[in-house]
Protein backbone atom coordinates (compact mmCIF):
# COMPACT_ATOMS: atom_id res chain seq x y z
CA UNK A 1 0.00 0.00 0.00
CA UNK A 2 1.47 3.18 -0.89
CA UNK A 3 2.20 5.90 1.91
CA UNK A 4 0.89 9.07 0.44
CA UNK A 5 -0.89 12.10 2.09
CA UNK A 6 -3.29 14.04 0.84
CA UNK A 7 -2.41 16.78 -1.82
CA UNK A 8 -0.66 19.92 -0.21
CA UNK A 9 -0.25 21.84 -2.96
CA UNK A 10 -1.15 23.26 -6.80
CA UNK A 11 1.19 24.05 -8.61
CA UNK A 12 1.25 26.96 -11.32
CA UNK A 13 3.54 27.62 -14.52
CA UNK A 14 2.64 31.06 -15.20
CA UNK A 15 5.09 33.55 -17.59
CA UNK A 16 5.32 36.54 -14.92
CA UNK A 17 5.90 35.75 -11.31
CA UNK A 18 5.22 39.13 -10.00
CA UNK A 19 2.29 40.02 -12.33
CA UNK A 20 0.95 36.66 -11.45
CA UNK A 21 1.58 37.05 -7.71
CA UNK A 22 -0.14 40.27 -8.04
CA UNK A 23 -3.22 39.12 -10.02
CA UNK A 24 -4.41 36.36 -7.37
CA UNK A 25 -3.68 38.84 -4.65
CA UNK A 26 -6.07 41.21 -6.17
CA UNK A 27 -9.08 38.27 -7.02
CA UNK A 28 -8.30 35.71 -4.07
CA UNK A 29 -6.79 37.57 -1.68
CA UNK A 30 -3.08 35.92 -1.34
CA UNK A 31 -0.14 36.66 0.58
CA UNK A 32 3.10 35.21 -0.97
CA UNK A 33 6.11 34.24 0.45
CA UNK A 34 9.47 35.75 -0.92
CA UNK A 35 10.66 34.13 -4.38
CA UNK A 36 13.18 31.21 -4.21
CA UNK A 37 15.13 29.08 -6.71
CA UNK A 38 13.21 25.58 -7.19
CA UNK A 39 15.55 22.46 -7.56
CA UNK A 40 16.74 22.27 -11.32
CA UNK A 41 14.87 19.01 -13.85
CA UNK A 42 17.43 16.18 -13.43
CA UNK A 43 15.90 13.50 -15.78
CA UNK A 44 15.59 13.47 -18.56
CA UNK A 45 18.96 14.49 -19.24
CA UNK A 46 21.00 16.00 -19.97
CA UNK A 47 19.49 18.87 -19.23
CA UNK A 48 20.99 22.18 -18.21
CA UNK A 49 20.42 23.45 -14.66
CA UNK A 50 17.78 25.87 -15.41
CA UNK A 51 15.41 25.98 -12.48
CA UNK A 52 11.97 28.15 -12.30
CA UNK A 53 12.09 30.92 -9.75
CA UNK A 54 9.24 30.29 -7.39
CA UNK A 55 6.90 31.31 -4.70
CA UNK A 56 4.21 29.54 -2.50
CA UNK A 57 0.86 31.08 -1.03
CA UNK A 58 1.00 31.77 2.89
CA UNK A 59 -3.09 30.41 2.83
CA UNK A 60 -2.89 26.90 3.03
CA UNK A 61 -2.99 23.81 2.40
CA UNK A 62 -3.68 23.72 -0.13
CA UNK A 63 -1.08 26.14 -1.04
CA UNK A 64 -0.92 27.40 -4.49
CA UNK A 65 3.02 27.11 -6.07
CA UNK A 66 3.31 29.70 -8.47
CA UNK A 67 6.63 28.95 -11.01
CA UNK A 68 7.91 30.86 -13.52
CA UNK A 69 7.76 29.25 -16.86
CA UNK A 70 11.45 27.88 -17.72
CA UNK A 71 11.79 27.05 -21.54
CA UNK A 72 13.39 23.68 -21.93
CA UNK A 73 11.76 22.22 -18.89
CA UNK A 74 9.18 20.29 -17.57
CA UNK A 75 7.87 24.05 -16.60
CA UNK A 76 7.56 25.32 -20.21
CA UNK A 77 4.04 25.49 -20.58
CA UNK A 78 1.93 27.87 -18.89
CA UNK A 79 -1.10 26.97 -16.67
CA UNK A 80 -2.23 24.32 -13.84
CA UNK A 81 1.07 22.32 -13.77
CA UNK A 82 1.12 19.56 -11.00
CA UNK A 83 -1.02 18.61 -7.79
CA UNK A 84 1.79 18.36 -5.27
CA UNK A 85 1.86 15.55 -2.29
CA UNK A 86 4.03 14.11 0.07
CA UNK A 87 5.91 10.53 -0.24
CA UNK A 88 7.45 9.09 2.50
CA UNK A 89 9.67 7.48 0.05
CA UNK A 90 9.30 9.07 -3.39
CA UNK A 91 11.64 6.95 -5.42
CA UNK A 92 9.31 3.85 -4.39
CA UNK A 93 6.66 5.95 -5.31
CA UNK A 94 7.60 6.68 -8.41
CA UNK A 95 9.05 2.97 -9.59
CA UNK A 96 5.07 1.99 -8.28
CA UNK A 97 3.37 4.31 -10.72
CA UNK A 98 5.76 3.36 -13.89
CA UNK A 99 4.74 -0.49 -12.96
CA UNK A 100 1.11 0.69 -12.79
CA UNK A 101 1.48 1.54 -16.20
CA UNK A 102 2.54 5.44 -15.08
CA UNK A 103 6.10 6.36 -16.44
CA UNK A 104 7.79 9.29 -14.83
CA UNK A 105 7.65 12.46 -16.98
CA UNK A 106 10.53 13.89 -15.05
CA UNK A 107 12.11 14.26 -11.89
CA UNK A 108 13.90 17.00 -10.51
CA UNK A 109 15.86 18.03 -7.40
CA UNK A 110 14.28 19.28 -4.03
CA UNK A 111 16.39 23.02 -3.38
CA UNK A 112 18.99 24.25 -5.64
CA UNK A 113 21.98 22.82 -5.37
CA UNK A 114 20.99 19.07 -4.79
CA UNK A 115 22.34 16.18 -6.58
CA UNK A 116 19.23 13.49 -6.48
CA UNK A 117 15.89 13.77 -7.56
CA UNK A 118 13.42 13.86 -4.24
CA UNK A 119 10.90 14.76 -6.84
CA UNK A 120 8.78 12.76 -9.57
CA UNK A 121 6.48 13.74 -12.36
CA UNK A 122 3.52 11.17 -13.24
CA UNK A 123 0.74 11.52 -15.17
CA UNK A 124 -2.79 9.86 -15.32
CA UNK A 125 -4.53 8.51 -18.38
CA UNK A 126 -6.32 12.03 -18.61
CA UNK A 127 -3.21 13.88 -18.19
CA UNK A 128 -3.58 15.16 -14.67
CA UNK A 129 0.90 15.76 -13.23
CA UNK A 130 1.07 14.31 -9.93
CA UNK A 131 4.32 15.65 -8.16
CA UNK A 132 5.83 13.01 -6.13
CA UNK A 133 7.65 14.90 -3.52
CA UNK A 134 9.93 12.96 -1.06
CA UNK A 135 8.88 14.15 2.47
CA UNK A 136 12.57 13.64 4.28
CA UNK A 137 13.71 16.29 2.04
CA UNK A 138 11.11 18.32 1.14
CA UNK A 139 9.38 18.39 4.56
CA UNK A 140 11.81 20.55 6.86
CA UNK A 141 12.71 22.89 3.66
CA UNK A 142 9.25 23.66 3.43
CA UNK A 143 8.23 24.25 6.83
CA UNK A 144 11.54 26.54 6.64
CA UNK A 145 10.45 28.35 4.19
CA UNK A 146 6.54 28.61 5.53
CA UNK A 147 8.17 30.64 8.52
CA UNK A 148 9.41 33.42 6.29
CA UNK A 149 7.20 36.91 7.10
CA UNK A 150 5.41 37.53 3.43
CA UNK A 151 6.55 39.87 0.74
CA UNK A 152 4.72 42.84 0.53
CA UNK A 153 4.11 44.78 -2.76
CA UNK A 154 7.04 45.75 -4.67
CA UNK A 155 8.92 43.41 -2.80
Amino acid sequence: MPVITAGYHLGVVVTDLREAMDELTELLGLQWLPIVPSGHQHEPGPLPELAPLLTISVQGPPYIELLELTPGTIWSTPGLHHIGYWAADAHAESERMTAAGFPCEASAVVLNGDTEPGVYYHRTGDGLRLELVEMGRGGPALAHYLNFPPITGGD
